[in-house]
């Protein structure tokens, strides 16, 4: 059984005048960025893998692969699978 860990990344935003966030990209622990082409689902709902206080979970495509992105608070997450 795999098990996850949760990562807090850097995450660009475009928020409008009502206050509704976009993420635009993340920035990887190391640095890189990753341009998010898009925001396929936004809902309440607590990560699939790791136990967390209650998060928003954006369902985004980043290089041509659907990933999820947490908003947790003030902090972005991702749960990253270790090998």
């Amino acid at each position: 059984m795999t098990q996850f860990i949760k990562v807090y990344v850097a995450v660009i935003l475009r928020v409008d005048e009502d206050g509704r966030m976009a993420p635009l990209a993340i920035e990887w622990e190391d640095g890189r960025r990753f341009d998010i082409t898009k925001v396929a689902d936004v809902r309440q709902a607590p990560p699939r893998h790791i136990g967390s206080s209650p998060t928003v979970r954006y369902v985004v495509d980043i290089a041509g692969q659907r990933r999820e992105l947490y908003h947790e608070g003030a902090r972005w997450f991702v749960e990253k699978p270790l090998l």
